[in-house]
């Protein structure tokens, strides 16, 4: 074979040097990269999945706290304008206030189990809150009710002293 036939032989037949080892390495290493943060953004999408849907507006909390308070709950809410006289136990604000109260009613007698109260500087952000205080009231009592499953010593207890007996 002629020069020029050999060199198009040696082309088409992968005729090329091996790549240094170091090629590989940089390769290696950004495959590596890659799949950290791919699993950074799955972690993050699961995570943003998992939180509660703020509250936008009236319906949404009606709808989330008839989902929390199964046996019923009812809310006031009050606005106070400028210059409007507040209760004392209300925050300090440089804007006009929104108080909400709510209560959560007894499964059978519907008499108020839980009463409270909550200030935000808007309706949306009232609502927000009261939505939340149930969230949380939740989570406390599966706390609670797990405590109580496995019989979990309390810190108010002795050191020796025998929770059994």
């Amino acid at each position: 074979m002629t020069g020029p036939a050999a060199a198009l032989m040696a082309s088409v037949q992968g005729g090329r040097a091996p790549s240094p080892w170091y090629e590989s390495v940089v390769i290696g290493a950004f495959i590596v990269v890659f799949a950290m943060g791919f699993w950074r953004i799955v972690l993050y999408l699961r995570r943003r999945d998992r939180e509660p849907k703020p509250v936008g507006d009236e319906w949404q909390a009606l709808a989330v706290m008839g989902e929390l308070c199964p046996h019923g709950w009812q809310a006031q809410l009050s606005l106070y304008g400028w210059g409007a006289p507040i209760p004392e136990d209300a925050p300090p604000s440089r804007v006009p206030l929104v108080e909400l109260e709510w209560k959560q009613l007894e499964e059978e007698s519907g008499r108020v189990a839980i009463a409270r109260r909550v200030w935000a500087p808007s309706i949306g952000e009232a609502l927000q809150t009261m939505v939340d205080d149930r969230r949380t009231d939740l989570a406390l009592e599966e706390i609670e009710q797990a405590a109580e499953a496995d019989e979990v010593i309390w810190w108010d207890e002795e050191p020796g002293e025998d929770v059994g007996a």
